[in-house]
């Protein structure tokens, strides 16, 4: 759950009160609210009951099982299955974790068990324990300490200080009798003190030849490699060897039946729109993967020579659960998948893989969707049934199941993990040299070396990590005049990584040998990549090997591939050379017509929630051409005034493309950078393309609120909008309310506003009308511990209140409330005390300017993402 500040400032979810759901032949829902016989808070108006209607394929059935009472069970994250069958679940808050045994589905008992823990955002049961990943905690074993069948003593095996949504996640078994996979996001340090002498990615770094921006809003600032990560932590040992890394924040994996394991990492949405957008995506987890994540524009490319591409890239989304489809009671084709749940697009997807050499390939499907339907967890019951949970961020939590009402055969076909002889060879293979990884061998690098040459990236990959865990100067002077091309280039990328300096002059020259032009386009890539990390890691080249560098560089620009383009362009502007610019702004000139991004229909699912994607796609953004300006940046040489004007217009003409929410702000400071390296004389010629901001504005006048106010209590709020003359909401007024009351002086919506904080424009996918209003009146009621601010006191007794980031080892960079008000930096070594606030940045009393009509009108606009058709805006009266 990585999604939008006000979601997390501001929202609760929606209330729904009981209610068991079948979905039909043709994927209908049909509904009969009933009361939970657990949940003893008052029945819901029949406005407040805002039922998800819930869709799934056709011989499948969605049932509700139990509806989460808030005020006493919180909001469920996590779930577990213990060896009785029983679903074990953790609130994501403070009240704790809850025991549900179904033997009735319609009545199942539900327990709080007595161990206090809680926050849990993974959970499995192995052996005779529950163990439990608590965010900003660590790793637990939840025990019986007196044998009355109740879970009621933790105890703490691995601290873990990783910051909550981003924090440490998922626990699963390794199939290991002592081990257990240990997941976490990007924001979750690795615990150096608890690792073992053996790691499995011996030389991670964030390899970027030229600087990076952190994120234009701050978000993960500072943060580095290794990003989000897997280690395999011995239960007995309680050390963690590093296993694979470089996702930006995945919440949970699964293993298949051929014990490979999956994952579904998270995108930045706040990067749509830009070259280093990552959509959400299905990842194979291998020993000493690394896939690519690195903070703010610095995201690796899928091609790169060092890192390992997705399996299929799902789209833009809010990776929560995953689980295996083994033990179903569904088809086999059901059974073999594996099932990725999307929060923000409240769906379920079935991922079906196919074997393709050492690796996998692999499809999507929609197996359930609703709105709304903010999915977190699904384990496979006993019963052959999927169970997941609903919930997240103080939301209303529900546990439902999906069931096969088909006639195709359901029985087990695949809870035996598969043997090697049912594996591709390279699969077999790959897994043979993974025992290398992290390992001083003597037969490692003669194992290794034959499959560097490998066309399989996985087990090429494979071979060269086992090489990188050896002594370099066992194999170092094999590197440069190794014969096969694709080796020669993979070998010098493992010297790279593991090397001296001494080392750099051999690699360029072996580097130099191969012909470039008769490379195939992923050797083409990998030999750009193995010459970055060259430079990079081992440092500047002698100038005759810059000399000739240049040169081989410039001839192979312009390039028919983008990607070849561009990697060629970052190293000239690296090398110093004067053509980057001119090479560089003649493929901006002469771009062609941006492409539309499409997501297989995502922004389609609901109309009121897809519309930023929309305005992407009816004003896609040149994200190639931006790439280039970017690289550009910081070049010094090369540079006239007609080509700096070109540069200039370009970046003027991007902005008014429709990006994410930090998509403005890395182009004003990509500006103020480029600028840094003009002349006096051409800055002042300039002026007329650098003054204006790229902050997107409204193209419509802005009235004020016509009143008269009052100060709203939440059932007078609610009585406006939920009440009979709720219906004839005014659209254009609810817009112009929108930036009148000061909504959009923090927040995006349909492409307009601040970007203090998120794009609001899906939080009807997310929450009802009774949480909105609430959120707005007291905004500090619920906080999320991405957005929360805090209060910094300083060594000379002033305090400093806002959000906080970490813009390095030195400074911290300080966002106050008020919109208008420019961020403070912050010395570390001034700082006496940082604790969070209490008090939301959102000001409490912003309806208070409104009458009892705008706010029906500025809800409905809200509520209804910006479409002007929505029922809210039908006249009263007319059909």
């Amino acid at each position: 759950m990585n999604k939008p500040l006000l979601l997390a400032l501001l929202f609760p979810l929606f209330i729904i009160t009981g209610i068991n759901r079948s979905i039909s032949q043709d994927g209908t829902s049909t509904e009969k609210t009933t009361e939970s016989k657990q949940d003893n808070r008052r029945k819901p108006s029949k406005e407040e009951l805002q039922s998800a209607v819930i869709k799934t394929l056709p011989d499948f059935r969605v049932e509700t099982i139990y509806e989460v009472p808030l005020t006493t069970q919180g909001s469920w994250v996590a779930l577990a299955i213990d060896p009785k069958g029983r679903l074990i679940a953790s609130d994501q808050g403070k009240e704790g974790l809850f025991r549900i045994t179904i033997t009735d589905p319609m009545s199942p008992k539900v327990e709080k068990l007595p161990v206090e823990l809680s926050s849990a955002q993974g959970l499995v049961w192995k052996g005779d324990a529950l163990y439990a990943s608590v965010t900003d905690s660590g790793i637990y074993r939840v025990t019986d300490s007196n044998g009355d069948d109740l879970l009621d003593r933790a105890e703490l095996l691995s601290e873990l200080n990783g910051k909550g949504e981003h924090g440490n996640h998922a626990l699963f078994d390794t199939r290991d009798r002592q081990e257990l996979f240990a997941v976490a996001g990007n924001h979750t340090p690795l615990p150096v003190t608890q690792m073992s002498s053996r790691t499995r990615v011996q030389s991670y770094a964030e390899d970027l030849l030229l600087p990076r921006q952190w994120d234009a809003r701050g978000h993960a600032a500072g943060i580095l490699a290794p990003g989000g990560w897997f280690t395999r932590f011995d239960l007995k040992k309680r050390t963690h060897e590093l296993y694979c890394m470089g996702f930006r924040n995945q919440y949970d994996a699964a293993m298949n039946v051929q014990g490979d394991i999956f994952t579904y990492d998270s995108d930045m949405e706040w990067d749509l729109g830009l070259p280093w957008y990552c959509p959400t995506r299905i990842c194979h987890v291998v020993s000493g993967g690394d896939f690519g994540w690195r903070s703010g524009s610095g995201r690796w490319p899928d091609y790169y020579e060092d890192s390992l591409p997705p399996v299929v890239n799902i789209g833009p989304g809010s990776p929560t659960g995953v689980v295996s489809g083994q033990g179903t009671r569904f088809p086999k084709r059901y059974q073999d998948a594996m099932y990725a749940l999307d929060w923000t697009y409240g769906r379920i997807l079935a991922i079906h893989l196919k074997p393709d050499g050492a690796s996998y390939k692999a499809e999507s499907e929609l197996f359930v969707s609703g709105v709304p339907l903010p999915v977190t967890d699904a384990v496979v019951g006993f019963d052959g049934a999927l169970y997941f949970t609903t919930g997240g961020r103080g939301a209303n939590s529900s546990l439902k199941r999906v069931v096969y009402t088909g006639t195709e055969s359901t029985s087990n076909t695949s809870t035996k993990m598969a043997s090697n002889d049912a594996l591709p060879r390279d699969a077999v293979l790959r897994r043979e040299l993974e025992p290398y990884h992290g390992v001083i061998a003597a037969k490692a690098v003669e194992a290794a070396w034959p499959h560097l040459s490998s066309n399989d990236r996985f087990l090429r990959h494979a071979a060269r990590v086992a090489i990188e865990s050896q002594p370099v100067s066992g194999w170092a002077q094999r590197v440069a005049n190794e014969p096969n091309s694709q080796a020669r280039i993979a070998a010098t990328v493992a010297l790279a990584r593991r090397g001296q300096a001494e080392h750099q002059p051999a690699l360029l020259a072996g580097l130099a040998k191969l012909d470039f032009q008769a490379l195939p386009l992923s050797q083409q890539l990998g030999l750009l990549r193995a010459l970055s990390l060259t430079l990079e890691r081992l440092g500047k080249p002698t100038d005759a090997a810059r000399a000739e560098w240049i040169s081989n560089l410039e001839f192979i620009l312009p390039n028919r591939d983008t990607s070849i383009n561009l990697e060629a362009i970052k190293l000239l502007v690296y090398l110093d050379s004067p053509s980057a610019v001119t090479k560089g702004m003649q493929l901006i000139v002469d771009r062609s017509p941006p492409n539309s991004p499409s997501w297989e229909g995502v922004e389609e699912m609901n109309a009121r929630y897809g519309s930023a994607l929309k305005r992407l796609q009816s004003k896609p953004t040149p994200s190639v051409e931006i790439n280039y300006a970017f690289a550009l940046r910081t070049a010094k040489k090369g540079w006239t005034l007609e080509l700096r004007r070109k540069y200039f217009e370009f970046l003027n003409e991007a902005g008014k493309a429709g990006g994410g929410a930090s998509y403005p702000g890395y182009l004003e400071n990509t500006r103020d950078e480029a600028l840094a390296s003009c002349t006096d004389e051409e800055r002042i010629a300039l002026v007329d393309l650098t003054g204006r901001s790229f902050n997107p504005v409204p193209d419509f006048p802005i009235t004020l609120p016509v009143g008269p106010g009052k100060e709203w209590t939440l059932e007078e709020a609610l009585s406006a909008t939920l009440g009979k003359k709720a219906n004839g909401a005014d659209f254009e007024r609810g817009r112009n309310l929108f930036h009148a009351a000061q909504c959009g002086a923090c927040h995006r919506f349909q492409g307009l506003g601040g970007g203090v904080g998120p794009d609001l424009t899906s939080v009807p996918n997310k929450f009802d009308t009774r949480y909105l209003i609430e959120a707005m009146i007291n905004p500090s009621k619920d906080i999320s511990d991405q957005y929360q601010s805090s209060n910094v006191l300083m060594d000379d007794g002033r305090t400093i209140s806002g959000l906080v980031i970490e813009q390095d080892a030195k400074t911290l960079l300080v966002y106050p409330s008020d919109p208008k008000a420019k961020r403070i930096v912050v010395s570390r070594d001034e700082v006496e005390k940082l604790s969070p606030s209490k008090v939301s940045q959102m000001p409490a009393g912003l309806l208070n300017s409104l009458n009892r009509d705008e706010i029906r009108d500025l809800t409905a606009y809200i509520m209804s993402g910006g479409n002007p058709n929505h029922k809210s805006f039908a006249k009263q009266g007319k059909k």
